[in-house]
């Protein structure tokens, strides 16, 4: 499974119940680990889900995915297809699966009894024992107690082929998944670690844009009084000697569109070529 991927090549997704696309132009490239896909309801993280296992066909784009892929839904009515196989199983790989996820031999029997974190470890088991190149689990410990949850967690674990995983299990999400997905309608961030790392570099990343914001409003206003002091004074004539030197892009970005507005003549000297190129006019 080393080489398997999963690649979205610039996928569109709406549901005929929507008036805005509820992805437009996404482009992912997953390897093989577990990915958590994270985001408040109704951003997609189902339907990404979907999407990545050929449950759902894109508007526009297409998914590059191996053959062998299987959705494990939230919900746990039905028994799973092949449990039964499963069950009667007597090779190595059939009795670790059961072993680990602790499967009973009457659950066949007695599936309409069984609770919901009996029913998910089922569930789980048979898309194990199927071996797929990609496993898209959908709130796997929902409804589910800790002794359960544990147990869910390291099958999981063990598994080495391309995880895509929903859930709000915080911890679940740290300890499994070294990338997240975090959906935010109509594309989606990837960043690395868990759902905690991938909340502070958000975090940090938002932090870094407002400080860059508010410098380049600073310096935009900064040059705008100036300009307009000196324009009150009747300057005729305005001299800038390297004002770009220490700046980031931004800034100078800002630079350019305060410069543009100057009502007088100005004298640029620069270091900056395409700061001159944009403004200079002799």
């Amino acid at each position: 499974m080393s080489n398997a991927f999963i690649k979205f090549h610039q996928i569109s997704f709406s549901y005929d119940s929507s008036s805005a696309p509820l992805l437009h132009g996404l482009a992912i490239h997953l390897t093989p680990g577990w990915t958590g896909v994270v985001g408040a309801n109704g951003t997609g993280k189902t339907t990404l889900l979907m999407l990545a296992t050929g449950i759902l066909s894109p508007d526009k784009g297409f998914v590059e995915r191996p053959q062998q892929a299987v959705y494990c839904p939230q919900r746990t009515d039905h028994m799973p297809d092949e449990f039964g196989a499963l069950l009667a199983g007597k090779n190595r790989k059939a009795i670790l699966i059961k072993t680990r996820l602790g499967l009973q031999e009457d659950w066949l029997k007695r599936w309409e009894t069984l609770s919901h974190g009996e029913r998910k470890r089922a569930q789980l088991a048979v898309a194990l024992w199927r071996n797929p190149e990609v496993l898209a689990v959908d709130e796997p410990t929902n409804h589910v107690d800790g002794e359960a949850r544990e147990v869910i967690f390291s099958a999981l674990r063990h598994y080495d082929g391309i995880g895509l995983l929903v859930s709000h299990d915080r911890n679940l999400l740290d300890a499994l998944c070294g990338q997240c997905l975090f959906m935010e309608p109509p594309g989606a961030v990837l960043l690395p670690g868990g759902v905690t790392q991938g909340l502070q570099l958000a975090k940090h990343e938002q932090e870094s844009l407002k400080r860059e914001y508010l410098q380049r409003k600073r310096s935009y206003q900064a040059l705008r009084h100036e300009a307009q002091r000196r324009s009150e004074n009747d300057a005729k004539i305005i001299i800038m000697d390297e004002p770009t030197n220490h700046l980031d892009l931004p800034s100078i970005e800002c630079l350019e569109q305060a410069v543009r507005e100057v009502p007088c003549c100005l004298i640029l000297v620069s270091h900056g070529q395409r700061f001159l190129e944009s403004l200079a006019q002799t």
